[in-house]
């Protein structure tokens, strides 16, 4: 009976792992940023995460989970290029079509490095919305 009950219960449990880390929907969203007018996000099929507009290079990245003020919160976090090595986190929660940022925060690499912010305000407000485009 115990077994049973476990080989039921593991797929069920996979399954809303993997529903509740998927991120944001595939697409293009852009907006802007503070100062940053063009900003675009990439969300590919395979999870892959796009960043252009906000950094002098392009970066790519994952979604992963983050928290805010004790919140628990979704996250994008970009990998900085190899002559500057740094994440770039981007603290979001998803409205229909747009993602909305609640901040963003950069780290380098090493023990002890925390996430600080990387904007004038650390929480935005009002926070800046990124918009999902059509697809073509």
């Amino acid at each position: 009976m115990c077994n049973r009950a476990l080989i039921q219960t593991v797929p069920v449990l996979l399954l809303l792992c993997a529903l509740g880390c998927a991120g944001p929907d595939e697409g293009v969203y852009t907006g802007e940023i503070g100062n940053k007018k063009k900003v675009k996000v990439g969300v590919e099929p395979d999870g892959v995460v796009h960043l252009d507009g906000y950094w002098q290079e392009r970066l790519s990245g994952v979604h992963e989970k983050g928290s805010l003020q004790g919140k628990d919160m979704d996250a994008l976090v970009f990998e900085g290029p190899a002559s500057k090595k740094f994440k770039l986190r981007m603290l979001y929660q998803e409205e229909g079509d747009a993602l909305i940022i609640r901040a963003i925060q950069s780290r380098t690499y090493g023990p002890g490095a925390r996430y600080l912010p990387t904007e004038k305000d650390s929480v935005f407000e009002p926070p800046p919305r990124l918009i999902r485009q059509a697809s073509d």
